[in-house]
């Protein structure tokens, strides 16, 4: 094994560019990887553990056992604990036990996230590590278009992702193609685990991924693909510079001020002022998730020329006059 990270490092397989500053600038992490013992992230693993002395990283690894698919699910746990103990890395795994919900990838996803971040906090990682590549980036922007998203939606997921409350997410492959990940793996003579599942093109991102990209990049005869890379790229650009400017003109929002000013937010564009509410909304109700359509409606409100309003969070309400917008108690 040692030979295959020598030749990972000699071979200057690069993080993603944002992700290598990151991790330059924090001179050391705890991290915590998540491996599904895919090819992705078991990339994501053997480029990681490459750098581990270079670039001073404390590594583990986690998986999560959803369960789905009898013994082959068995195995992908056990060819990830074997990688983590050829590679003389700390293991943590979890399993989604009788009372999982209802299977769907949603589910699934909620389920994944909370041990790996319990995980991450349990073992004291800062920041927990993912092998999201380059294909998974379009895949994201068609389903999150088909739901109408905003700018914030169709840049996620991002190679760093800094939250208040829970450790930093990096995907430090996000640089590769899934075909190009399978290269190099194949040319280190490295295994991986092949779920079954995701041939099942009645699952939308197996057909996506399968079928409709694929026809895609041959009826314009590019890589669409590496163009929504690019793409999320420019576009988160302009979210930081937008996030930037919305902290400079609506600082109440940003302070959690207790009482914004309703005249202040009519008076900016909506954009500023949608980026600025909605982060003092989630963060003073954080129980509360707003969904795009209710989101919209708050925000026409603000602009409306009806200056009583009242809309209910559940346990509170959101309440408008002609001056202010405050948060009370049902």
């Amino acid at each position: 094994m040692q030979t295959i990270l020598d030749s990972f490092k000699s071979k200057d397989y690069l993080f993603e560019s944002k992700v290598y500053q990151y991790l330059l600038s924090k001179n050391g992490q705890k991290i915590l990887i998540a491996c599904s013992g895919g090819a992705d992230s078991v990339f994501a693993l053997l480029l990681l553990t490459a750098h581990q002395k270079d670039m001073n990283l404390e590594l583990s690894v986690a998986h999560f056992n959803h369960e789905w698919r009898g013994e082959d699910s068995i195995e992908d746990a056990r060819y990830v604990e074997g990688l983590a103990k050829k590679l003389s890395l700390p293991y943590y795994c979890a399993t989604a036990g009788p009372n999982q919900l209802k299977k769907t990838e949603t589910n699934a996803r909620e389920a994944r996230i909370k041990f790996l971040r319990k995980t991450a906090n349990d073992v004291g990682a800062e920041v927990i590590a993912f092998g999201h590549q380059m294909d998974d980036i379009l895949e994201t922007q068609i389903q999150r278009l088909g739901r109408g998203s905003n700018i914030e939606g169709l840049i996620a997921p991002k190679p760093v992702h800094l939250f208040e409350d829970y450790p930093t997410h990096i995907r430090p492959v996000f640089n590769y193609k899934s075909d190009t990940i399978k290269d190099i793996l194949n040319e280190h003579e490295v295994d991986w685990c092949e779920d079954s599942s995701n041939h099942d093109e009645r699952i939308l991102r197996n057909k996506l991924r399968k079928s409709i990209i694929p026809e895609l990049s041959e009826r314009m005869q590019r890589d669409v693909s590496e163009g929504a890379w690019r793409s999320r790229k420019l576009l988160e650009e302009d979210a930081d510079y937008l996030d930037e400017l919305s902290k400079e003109r609506l600082p109440a929002c940003y302070r959690l001020e207790e009482k914004l000013d309703r005249l202040l937010l009519r008076s900016e564009n909506r954009s500023l002022t949608r980026r600025a509410f909605f982060y003092w909304l989630h963060r003073m109700n954080r129980n509360f998730v707003a969904s795009t359509a209710f989101q919209e409606q708050l925000l026409s409100a603000i602009y409306g020329d009806r200056f009583r309003e009242k809309f209910s969070l559940g346990s509170e309400f959101i309440v408008m006059n002609k001056r202010q917008i405050w948060i009370e108690k049902d």
